[in-house]
C-alpha cells in the first residue's frame, strides 16, 4: 500500500509538471511566435532603410574612385607622348640657341670657338625637375658636351653600348646624318638604382650641320611616370565630397602613397595598421584590390576634427600599372543610429504585450491543474501494467496482450512494440550469420586489411597481410609502431602526415615487407564504432614498368637533343658554302670552287661520323654500346674539329686556337672523344662575344693522366651553375651570345661520354672572366671493348 501511495504521488506530481511545462510552453510560444514577427518585420524595415543607405553611400564613394582611376588611365595613355613632345621642344630650343649663336659669330670667329660658345650656354641648363640636360656629340662620334660626366668630353664613343648591348652613338649619327632628327631609345642602369634592372630611355637628337655636330636630350620614362604620379597624388590630396569624404592611396605592398592622418605620413609602411576591432585595414584593402572591379570593405575609423571611433565602409580598386590602392570611404554610423532608435521604441512595445500574455497563461494554468489531477490516476495504473509486461516480453520473447489495460493509447502501441520483439529475434540470428560471412570474406580478401581498436592496437589482420608482412593477427602490436616498415623518403613522410586524416584515399608508398623493398597503395578510413582499418594492395609491377618507362622516355629526349645540338654546326658549313657556290658560280675560280667543295665535304663526313656516334650514344643510353680504345693522335684530332667549326666561329669573328703538340697520344675510343671535344668547343663559341676567342690545349699530369683543356673568353657561369656541372647535374640551356639555342644538354653528353672514358670533367668560371673545361684522362690504357 505505501508503495502504490508513493506512486500515485509522483505520477500526479509528473502529470501536472508536464501540463505545466505544456502550458508555460504554449504562453511562451505564442508570445516567442508574436515577439518573432514584430521583430522580423523591424529587421526587414531596418535592412531595408540600411541596404538603401549603404547602397547610397556605396555609390557616391565607388563614383569617386572611378573619376579617380578614370583620371589615372586617362594621364597613362598619353605619358610617353608627352615625353617625347617635352623632349622634341627641348631640343628644337637649344638648336635655336645654337643657331643664334653661330648666326652671330661664324663671320668673326672660328668653328671651334663657336662650338665652345655653345656649350657654355647650354652646359648649366636643367630641366624636367632638374634631372634633364643638353649633350653634344659630331658626327664622327666624339661626346662634345656631357655635363653629368664632363670626363668623357673630347672622347670618341662611337663604340658606346648600353646594357643590351645596342650601339647608341652610332644609331643616332645615322638618324643625324640620315634624317636630320629622330628619336633612339636605349636601355641604361639608373645611378642609385637597383644595378640588376635596365631602364629604357629615349632621346632626341637634332643635327646642326654648320658646327658638324648633333644636340640632344634625354629621360627616362619611369621619371616621367614619377612627374605623373606626383601630380595625380596632389589632385588626389585636394579631392573632398560630402562631410567627411576624401580619397586616398595605398601600395600594394601596404606603403601609404596619399593619407588623411595625424599618425601616418606618406612614405609610411601601414601594412599590419589595425582599427579598434582588429581589423587588418590595408590587408582587407589588398583583398578588395584583387576582386573583379574592386570591392567594399568596412572597418571603424577616427572622424576627421573629432574624437570619435566610427563605423566606416570604403570602396577600393587597383591600379594595377602602378601597384596602386584606390580608395575612398564614408561614415555610416548615422544609419545605425536611426535603426538603434526604431529598436529602442519596437522593445517599449513588445514589454506591454507581454504582461498581457502572462496574465492569459495563469488563468489557463488553474484550469489544467483540476484535469492533470483527474487523468493522473488513470495513466498511473495503466503503466505500472504496461512496465511489468514489458520486461516480461522483451526478456522471453514472448507478446504482450492488449486486454490488460483500459488505455486505448496504451493498446494501441502493442503490435509495433510486439512486431518489434519479433524483429528482435529475427536479427540476432541474421547477426550471427553475417559476423560469419564477413569474417570469410575478410580473411580471403585479396587486399591487405588491417582492423585497430581504440588504443590503436591490431585488432585483426587478414591472410594477405600475414603472407606480406608475416605478422600474426594474436601479435600486440600498435599502429605507429608500423611506421618502421617505412624507409625514410619524401613519399613516406608525405603519407605519414596524411595518416591521421582517415579520408580513406589511396596513397603510395615505399615499405619494407617479409619479401624486400616494395611500392604499395594503402588508404585509412575510421568506422562509426570508433575503429580504424587499413587497406592496401601491391603495386611493385605497375611502379616497376613507370620507372622503365620513364627511362625510355629520358633516352628519347636525350637523342632528340643531340640531334639538334651536334648537327648544327656541320648544316651550317654545307649550307653556307653552297650558297657561297650557287650565288657566286660564275664569280669563283677553280681553286675557290674545290677548297669550297672541300669544306662541305669534310662538313659532310663529319656529319655522317656524328650520326654513327649518335646512334653509339643512343645504344650506350640503353647499355649496348661498344668501345673501342686505340691509339688517338690529340693535335690531328682537334685539328679536324677545328676546320670543322672555323664556319660557325668565324660567323661571329671568334679565333679558334689549337694549341696542342703534335704527337701527344692517349689510348682512348676516338669516336666518344670527338663528340666530347666538339662539344667542348662548340659551347665555348655559343658563349663567347664576337672578337674573343676559343682555345684548345692538353698536358701531361704527374698522375699519368693526361689534362685536355678548352678555355674561352666568353661571359662565364655563376658559380651556382659551375657546382651542378662538376657534381654531375644537369643545368637548363640559356640562349648564347648572339642569341643561339640550345637544349642544355651538351655539357651533360660530355659527362656522360667522359665517364665511360674513365675520365673526369672539372669546370672553372666566373661570370665575365670565362670559363675552363678540363678533361682528365687517363694516358696509357689497352686496346679494349667496353659494355
Amino acid at each position: 500500500m505505501i508503495r502504490k501511495k508513493t506512486k500515485s504521488k509522483s505520477l500526479t506530481a509528473i502529470s501536472f509538471r508536464n501540463n505545466l511545462i505544456v502550458s508555460i510552453s504554449i504562453g511562451f510560444t505564442v508570445a516567442a511566435i508574436f515577439i518573432f514577427f514584430e521583430v522580423r518585420e523591424f529587421n526587414k524595415d531596418a535592412e531595408k532603410a540600411r541596404e538603401e543607405g549603404l547602397e547610397s553611400k556605396k555609390e557616391l564613394v565607388k563614383a569617386e574612385v572611378e573619376k579617380v582611376i578614370d583620371y589615372i588611365h586617362f594621364t597613362r595613355l598619353f605619358m610617353e607622348k608627352r615625353m617625347r613632345n617635352n623632349l622634341k621642344e627641348r631640343t628644337y630650343e637649344a638648336w635655336s640657341i645654337i643657331n643664334n649663336i653661330y648666326n652671330k659669330n661664324h663671320e668673326t670667329h672660328t668653328k671651334r670657338e663657336i662650338l665652345h660658345l655653345v656649350k657654355q650656354a647650354l652646359r648649366p641648363v636643367r630641366f624636367n625637375n632638374g634631372r634633364g640636360y643638353y649633350f653634344l656629340v659630331s658626327l664622327n662620334g666624339v661626346e662634345e658636351l656631357y655635363p653629368v660626366r664632363p670626363e668623357f668630353e673630347g672622347e670618341n664613343l662611337i663604340d658606346l653600348q648600353d646594357a643590351r648591348g645596342n650601339y647608341v652613338i652610332k644609331d643616332e649619327i645615322k638618324i643625324a646624318k640620315e634624317q636630320g632628327e629622330g628619336f633612339v631609345k636605349g636601355y641604361w642602369r639608373k645611378p642609385y638604382a637597383d644595378s640588376t634592372k635596365m631602364f629604357a630611355k629615349t632621346s632626341f637628337i637634332k643635327v646642326f650641320k654648320p658646327l658638324g655636330i648633333y644636340v640632344g636630350c634625354g629621360d627616362y620614362l619611369i621619371d616621367v611616370r614619377k612627374d605623373i604620379q606626383d601630380d595625380i597624388k596632389m589632385r588626389i590630396k585636394r579631392t573632398r565630397f560630402g562631410e567627411y569624404g576624401y580619397v586616398f592611396v595605398n601600395t600594394y605592398t601596404g606603403v601609404a602613397v596619399v593619407i588623411d592622418s595625424k599618425k601616418y605620413s606618406e612614405g609610411d609602411t601601414i601594412w599590419e595598421l589595425t582599427d579598434p576591432y582588429g581589423v587588418k585595414v590595408i590587408q582587407e584593402e589588398w583583398k578588395a584590390v584583387n576582386k573583379p572591379g574592386g570591392g567594399f570593405i568596412r572597418y571603424h575609423w577616427l572622424k576627421p576634427g573629432t574624437d570619435k571611433i566610427a563605423p566606416k565602409i570604403s570602396f577600393i580598386k587597383g591600379v594595377d600599372e602602378w601597384q596602386w590602392m584606390i580608395g575612398a570611404g564614408v561614415y555610416i554610423d548615422v544609419i545605425e543610429e536611426n535603426i538603434a532608435r526604431e529598436r529602442e521604441l519596437l522593445y517599449k512595445r513588445m514589454i506591454r504585450k507581454g504582461g498581457l500574455g502572462l496574465l492569459l497563461i495563469l488563468i489557463v494554468l488553474v484550469l489544467i491543474f483540476y484535469m492533470a489531477q483527474r487523468n493522473a490516476r488513470i495513466i498511473h495504473s495503466n503503466l505500472e501494467t504496461f512496465i511489468s509486461k514489458l520486461r516480461i516480453a522483451v526478456k522471453s520473447g514472448k507478446k504482450m496482450n492488449a486486454d490488460d489495460y483500459s488505455l486505448v493509447d496504451l493498446q494501441n502501441i502493442l503490435p509495433p512494440i510486439n512486431e518489434i520483439i519479433e524483429h528482435k529475434k529475427e536479427a540476432e540470428a541474421q547477426l550471427k550469420e553475417s559476423e560469419i560471412r564477413f569474417r570469410t570474406i575478410f580473411e580471403n580478401l585479396p587486399v591487405m586489411l588491417l582492423v585497430f581498436d581504440n588504443d590503436l592496437n591490431i585488432k585483426f589482420c587478414n591472410k594477405e597481410f600475414n603472407r606480406e608482412f608475416n605478422i600474426k593477427s594474436h601479435k600486440k602490436i600498435e599502429k605507429r609502431a608500423l611506421l618502421r616498415y617505412l624507409p625514410n623518403n619524401k613519399t613516406n613522410k608525405d603519407f605519414i602526415s596524411a595518416l591521421p586524416k582517415c579520408d580513406g584515399n589511396f596513397r603510395e608508398i615505399n615499405i619494407k615487407t617479409s619479401q624486400g623493398d616494395k611500392w604499395h597503395n594503402w588508404a585509412c578510413f575510421n568506422t562509426p564504432g570508433g575503429e580504424t582499418i587499413l587497406a592496401g594492395f601491391d603495386i611493385t609491377p605497375i611502379y616497376q614498368n613507370q620507372k622503365h618507362l620513364a627511362e625510355s622516355n629520358a633516352t628519347k629526349d636525350k637523342i632528340l637533343s643531340v640531334v639538334s645540338h651536334d648537327l648544327h654546326g656541320p648544316f651550317n658549313t654545307i649550307i653556307g658554302f653552297s650558297n657561297i657556290l650557287l650565288s657566286n658560280e660564275e664569280k669563283l675560280n677553280a681553286d675557290k670552287r674545290r677548297r669550297y667543295l672541300q669544306h662541305i665535304h669534310n662538313s659532310s663526313k663529319s656529319m655522317h661520323t656524328m650520326l654513327t656516334n649518335l646512334l653509339s650514344w643512343a645504344r650506350a643510353q640503353s647499355g649496348k654500346i661498344k668501345l673501342y680504345f686505340t691509339v688517338v693522335e690529340l693535335y690531328l684530332l682537334t685539328s679536324e674539329i677545328v676546320k670543322i667549326l672555323s664556319p660557325l666561329a668565324a660567323q661571329k669573328n671568334i679565333k679558334l686556337i689549337n694549341e696542342i703538340e703534335a704527337g701527344l697520344t692517349l689510348h682512348s675510343d676516338t669516336s666518344l672523344l670527338r663528340i666530347i671535344i666538339q662539344n667542348l668547343v662548340a659551347n665555348g663559341i655559343k658563349f663567347t662575344e664576337p672578337g674573343g676567342k676559343v682555345e684548345v690545349s692538353a698536358r701531361w699530369s704527374d698522375d699519368n693522366t693526361i689534362k685536355l683543356i678548352v678555355i674561352d673568353s666568353g661571359i662565364g657561369m655563376p658559380s651556382a651553375m659551375v657546382e651542378k656541372i662538376n657534381s654531375g647535374q644537369r643545368v637548363e640551356s640559356s640562349p648564347g651570345t648572339n642569341k643561339e639555342s640550345g637544349t642544355g644538354l651538351g655539357l651533360l653528353i660530355c659527362q656522360e661520354f667522359i665517364t665511360y672514358l674513365d675520365g673526369t670533367l672539372k669546370v672553372k668560371s666566373h661570370p665575365n672572366e670565362g670559363s675552363s673545361f678540363v678533361v682528365s684522362l687517363p694516358a696509357h690504357k689497352q686496346l679494349r671493348q667496353k659494355l
